[in-house]
Parts: structure tokens; sequence; C-alpha cells
């Protein structure tokens, strides 16, 4: 298959396009540009978003990081060029918590659909392998070059060597083999199940013996508790008599207490009502002592200033002075000419005339409001003077004494009330506890009912216990029955140890056998890895090994041992594990219209040398299958940069 166009709304993409041509393709922009998007963005197409997916570790699923930014759904179409044909697939989201989850395909151009390409079989059909063995074949990530193991990519390992069958997964079968063998003689295995039930029913044949021997014991405690206990209701009810009497007599004196005390609160509140109501008819209701003084002092003040301020205003023949003043005025205008004089001096008498009147006025009404606020304030105490003030509040003093002796009173006697009905609840169950041989004090009588009381719990104990026994030993079983069941028990142990035994023999064989197909099928692929890691390090490498977790270990032509690929530098595991990678594409995935290899930015730390290795072996495998890759850098286009059958692509 090959990807010919591609449309995408997918995380920065905004409804983008990527046009790609045939072979190789190297698309090149710089980070953040969306390299790693597209790449994902195929394989969403594809195979789709799992929605069962996760954050971990910091890193948010699929479905959340590639939400697009501008908020539309996300969406996409690729147009694929297949064996069969043309073909055009198409992803939508019409549900927010389904990602990519609406999906068509349809020949190129119509809308003609193409049978059996469903949403879940997609990426299976169109590149020949599954989601698993995809992401660890072609789907090669600088953060994901490493290779691991799965059962999809070994069963497509074990068809190398085997007849081509693809069903057959050694981990996947060892997997079922041990659970087997969990299932029978694991901790909860079913001979640990069984022998635990064959040890329950042992103890409950020894139980069944022990419930009978108590039963038996009991028995007799029963016959002589009885005996016991008649004694004690006798001794009894005769002490019944006396603490009736006792409890009565206590009784009838509390209440005549109680009667008393009503009598005293009820003279005690009609002397409170009495003082309040004395203190509510003088002019301070509703004060305290202290506030009835202040407020007597700041209103005897007031008053003792308003007259001192109607003292001082002046007399009325103040008034006259200006009369006084228009008259020699008068007398003044007759050394004028008559007429001016005459003219001036009336009208000085005139404006005279009017200030005096003003000011006579003026003068009543000032001391008529002085003397008016004095009377409002004396009126308010009912008093004619300061004084008379004075002994208002020197009454009402005396009448918030009384009125206070009157509450304490009340008080003690409702406090006295309330001890006498407390002590008469109290004689009243005492009453009753005598008469009901309840009380837990140490009269007679009580003494007489806990020892009755006593001899009950004793009995109902010992025939609880009797009926216990009795009950387990028929819960448990006819020992006849056990005995039986015990022996069958034994007989299904023998046989799940058999099991086991041939199961664990069938582990071993197991073993053997992918210890032998590994020693067939490991020499293949480690043989076309080791050739692309020796050219792409330039013959560096001469050896190369893989272990079943596809771990692999090289040797240098000039050193006599391998080693590890963890004591490789960091570019040269690169170029070990892409080699690793592109073997797998050659020698497991479909020969027949294969399917591309997407390449993020692997060859980021390869140098100038193997680099300029890779981009030819990339170039040289772009004859027979598509190639797409990514990078951040600019120096993989410019080596193909006169090469026509390499198809650059700068992404804006």
């Amino acid at each position: 298959m090959r990807i010919k166009k591609m449309t995408a709304s997918f995380g920065t993409l905004d409804n983008q396009t990527l046009t790609l041509g045939e072979g190789l393709n190297v698309i090149y922009a710089p980070n953040e540009s969306g390299k790693s998007t597209w790449c994902a963005f195929i394989r969403a197409m594809l195979y789709g978003i799992s929605t069962a997916q996760r954050a971990r570790q910091g890193q948010q699923p699929d479905k959340i990081k590639f939400r697009p930014w501008r908020g539309t759904p996300m969406s996409g179409t690729m147009d694929i060029e297949t064996a069969d044909g043309p073909v055009t697939i198409q992803r939508r989201t019409t549900r927010a918590n389904q990602p990519m989850q609406n999906f068509s395909a349809a020949v190129t151009g119509t809308d003609t659909p193409i049978p059996g390409l469903t949403e879940d079989s997609c990426g299976q059909t169109l590149t020949g392998v599954p989601r698993e063995v995809f992401e660890r074949t072609v789907f090669i990530r600088q953060a994901g070059l490493g290779v691991s193991n799965d059962p999809e990519l070994e069963k497509r390992i074990n068809a190398l060597v085997a007849a081509g069958d693809e069903e057959q997964s050694y981990s996947q079968a060892n997997k079922q083999l041990l659970a087997w063998r969990r299932h029978r003689s694991g901790r909860q295995g079913a001979i640990q199940k069984l022998e635990a039930e064959m040890a329950e029913n042992r103890a409950a044949l020894e139980k069944i013996a022990q419930a009978a021997q108590t039963a038996e014991e009991l028995d007799k405690s029963i016959a002589e508790a009885e005996e016991t206990q008649a004694q004690a209701v006798k001794r009894m009810e005769q002490a019944r008599a006396q603490q009736r009497r006792d409890a009565l007599g206590a009784l009838s004196q509390a209440r005549q207490t109680v009667q008393d005390c009503q009598q005293a609160q009820a003279q005690a509140e009609r002397a409170k009502d009495a003082a309040q109501d004395a203190l509510e008819r003088s002019p301070y209701k509703d004060m305290g002592p202290e506030e009835a003084r202040r407020r007597t002092d700041i209103d005897a003040g007031n008053v003792r200033e308003l007259e001192r301020l109607a003292a001082k205003l002046p007399p009325v023949w103040i008034a006259f002075i200006p009369l006084g003043l228009g008259v020699l005025a008068f007398l003044l205008s007759l050394l004028l000419p008559w007429q001016a004089g005459l003219i001036a001096a009336g009208g000085v008498l005139v404006l005279l005339f009017v200030m005096m009147y003003l000011r006579l006025q003026n003068l009543k009404k000032t001391k008529e409001e002085t003397l008016a606020e004095r009377d409002k304030i004396l009126d308010a105490y009912g008093a004619a003077s300061p004084e008379e003030m004075e002994d208002l509040l020197a009454d009402y003093r005396v009448l918030w004494d009384e009125w206070q002796r009157a509450s304490y009173h009340l008080e003690e006697t409702e406090n006295a009330l309330a001890k006498a009905q407390a002590a008469q609840k109290e004689a009243g169950s005492r009453a009753m506890a005598g008469l009901d041989f309840t009380d837990s004090g140490s009269s007679p009588a009580a003494l007489a009912s806990q020892i009755v009381q006593a001899g009950r719990e004793r009995l109902d104990a010992l025939r609880q216990r009797r009926a216990m026994a009795e009950g387990q030993a028929k819960a448990l079983g006819d020992p006849m029955v056990l005995r039986s069941v015990l022996a069958e028990q034994e007989q299904r142990r023998q046989d799940l140890l058999e099991q086991d035994a041939a199961l664990a023999l069938a582990i071993e064989t197991l073993e053997q056998a992918d210890r032998e197909l590994r020693g067939r099928f490991s020499p293949q692929i480690a043989a076309r890895a080791g050739e692309i890691f020796a050219r792409l390090t330039m013959g560096r490498y001469d050896q190369l090994t893989l272990a079943r977790d596809l771990s692999a270990r090289v040797k240098r032509t000039e050193d006599t041992a391998s080693q590890e690929e963890g004591y490789l530098s960091q570019g040269a595991r690169d170029q070990l594990y892409l080699s690793l990678r592109l073997a797998l594409c050659d020698l497991v995935l479909p020969e027949d219209d294969p399917c591309p290899i997407i390449l993020d930015d692997a060859l980021v730390t390869f140098d100038q040398p193997r680099l300029e290795q890779a981009l030819t072996l990339l170039r040289e495998m772009g004859e027979t299958r598509q190639i797409l890759l990514f990078s951040c850098q600019e120096r993989e286009s410019q080596y193909f940069a006169n090469d026509q059958a390499v198809t650059a692509i700068r992404l804006s």
C-alpha cells in the first residue's frame, strides 16, 4: 500500500493537507511543526484512537493529546493506493468521548464502499499486521526505537520457520499452561482448595464428637441450676413486701415537699410581680440603677443650665435704647433746614421703633422656649425641680433593691422546687424499681432480685449452649456421610496431583520446543539485522545475536567477546534498533503490497557518515515500498538534493 494524500484536523494540524510521493519521502521542518503529529495521525487513521487509554507518567492519552487546538472535532481523510485499487478512508468525530470513531471507506473519487473494510479491521486489512506488530516494526519513533516482544509479533516471527501458522505463540501457550497449573496447584488452586475442604471435614468429625460430650455435661449443669433458681425465687418474694412499703413511704414524703416548694414559689412570684409593677410606674422603666443615675445627672444638669440661660437674658428696658437714640437724632435734626431735618427725623424714628419692637419679640420668644424645654424635662420625671428628680432617683433605688431581692428569692424557690421535683422523680423511680425488683442498689429485695436474674441468665446461657451444641452437631452432618465424602476427596486429590505433574511436563516440553524454535528463527532475524547494522556502522560490528525478548548483543570486528547493547553510545544503540526494526520489516511483514515505513526523527543521533549510510539504505528500500522519513534537520533533504527518485517536502 502507498499513502498518496492526507488531510487532518488533528492536534496542531488545522485542516492541513500533506501530499506524498512514491518511494522515499523526506519531510523536514523545525521542531513544533507537526511532524510527530502527522505520524500519530497515520496510526490513528489506520487503527483508530483508543478511548480506554489513560494518562500515565505525565503522558496524556492520544484522545486528549491530539485534540485540535482550535476546538474543532478531530477528523481526517487519507487517499491510499493498494494492490486492489485506490481507496479513500475517512474518520470523523461525532461524539466527544469517541474521537475518530465514525469510519467510512470507499473507492477514491466515488461513493462505492469497500466491502470488509471497517473501523476495526482497517489497519490489519491495509497493512497486513495488527496494531501491536505495526508499532513494533514499521512505526519508528526516536523515543521508541527499541523493540519489545509481544504475542502478535511472536506469532509473525514463528511463521518464519513454521508452516505459515500465525496462530501459535509460545508466550500465549505458556501463559495458558501456567494458568491451568496455578488453577490446580497454586496458592488458590484446586488442590489447595480441596485440601482445605478435607481439613474442614476432618475438623467437623472432631467437632461432632466434642459437641456430643458437651451436650451431656450441659444437661447435668442445667438440672443443678434449676434447683438453685427455685430457692432464689422464694427468698425474693419474702423481701418484696418490705421493699414496697419503704418505697411508697419515701415517694409520699417527696410529694409533700414538692407541694410546699410550689406554695413558696407562688408567694415569691407575687412579690416579684408587685416590685416589677412599682418599677414600671417610675420614670426609670427598664433602666438599671447606674443607667438611671447617669440619666438623672444629665437631665438635672440640663434643667439647671436652661434656668441659668433664662436668667441671663437682658432686661426689657434695653430695647428702649434705640428709642433714646432716635430722640437724640431728632434734636440734632433741628440744626438742619426744617424740611430736610423733619424728613430725616421721621425716618429715623420709624426705623428705631421697628427695631425696638423686633427686639422685644425676640427676647420674649427666647425666654419662653428655654423655660418650655426645662418644663418638658421636669414633666418627664413628674418633678418640679432638680432636687425632686434626685428624690425620685433615691426612691427608684429602693424599688430596684426590693425587685432584686424578690427576684433572688423567686430564683431560690424555683431551684428548691426543681430539686424537690427531681427528688420526687428519683423517689418515684426508686419506688418503681423497688416494686418491680429492678433497683440495682443494695437493698435485700434488690439483691434477691439480682440473684434471681443472675440465675435466669445462667440457665438461659446453659440452655443456649445446649441448643448450640445440638445444632452444631446437626449442622456438621452425619459422621458416616462425612467419612464417605473424605474418601471421594482423597481420590480427587490424587487425580489433580497427576494432572499437575502432566502440566509441569507440558510446560517443560514447551520450553524445550521454544528454545529449538528460537534457535531456528533467531539466526534469520539476527543475520538480517547484523547485515544492516554492519552497513550502517561501515563494518565496525560484524556479529549480532538476539535473546528471546529481542534484546541484542553485538561484537566489534577487533574484539573477541560480544557486549550488551547498553554499553553502546546513544547513536550506536539507535542504529542497532533501526537495524532490528528494518530486519523485522523485511522478514515478518507481508511482501506483497508492503505497507509504508514511518520514521519520526529516527536518525537524529546519527553522525554524518552513518547518516549517509542509513539514507542510502532507505532509498534502496524505497524502490519496493513507500518510506516516510520525518526530520527536524535539513541534512537528509540536502543529501538527496539532486535525486529525482526522492520526494522532499518542507512543512510550513
